[in-house]
């Protein structure tokens, strides 16, 4: 039985207890604009549980984007765009980007290149307490466009930056088992994690 089919179970087993708790980690992100002199656009953050995407929209140029990690230049990403994750957001479009699985409560940003222009750009995996910038240069040759967990899309204009950091408060989510029981299944069961068929025992053997 799915997990969407036995609901009334789960719910009691969370109303009754005990149970676990993971707690879930989010990325916040402000957008700051070039002619605003680094105000925030918005008070309140942009919260992603997954990951927030930068990527060059419908422009038929690469995505051009300077990084820096605190106060240190990371690399100049150039491709389709970049994805900041979450490690609860490793599994999404992370994963399909090439970037790595990770167990939720492993405290990391994941920092993962789409199509970059580069054999020799892999992806990383950050500690969680470090502040990333990433700005859209001056001479870029068209705009980027920045979108948290697929919605709020914002267009990002040369001079314009994202500021993300992880969040101070994460998302307590109820576990069937534990925390790792849980992962290990739904990539299993989910993404049919190193699922293959036996192969037959018919033909030369040694």
């Amino acid at each position: 039985m799915e997990a969407s089919e036995q609901y009334r179970e789960l719910l009691d087993n969370v109303l009754n207890g005990p149970f676990s708790i993971t707690l879930r980690n989010r990325i916040q992100c402000h957008v700051i604009r070039d002619e605003a002199k680094d105000e925030i656009v918005s008070e309140e953050p942009f919260l992603v549980l997954n990951e927030v995407t930068i990527d060059r929209g419908i422009s038929s140029y690469l995505t051009n984007l300077e990084v820096y990690c605190d106060s240190s230049f990371v690399t100049c990403v150039q491709g389709d765009g970049l994805i900041i994750s979450t490690t609860s957001g490793s599994t999404a479009y992370s994963l399909a980007a090439g970037g790595s699985m990770v167990h939720p409560q492993v405290p990391g940003i994941l920092f993962t290149p789409i199509c970059p222009h580069s054999l020799s750009f892999r992806p990383l995996i950050l500690p969680e307490y470090v502040t990333l910038r990433v700005q859209v240069p001056f001479n870029s040759r068209g705009n980027a466009w920045a979108s948290f967990d697929g919605k709020d899309r914002q267009q990002l204009s040369p001079g314009d930056a994202l500021i993300c950091s992880i969040s101070p408060w994460p998302v307590p989510t109820a576990c069937l088992v534990d925390s790792t029981t849980d992962f290990l299944r739904s990539i299993h069961e989910g993404l049919h994690w190193n699922l293959r068929k036996s192969q037959s025992f018919d033909g030369p053997r040694d």
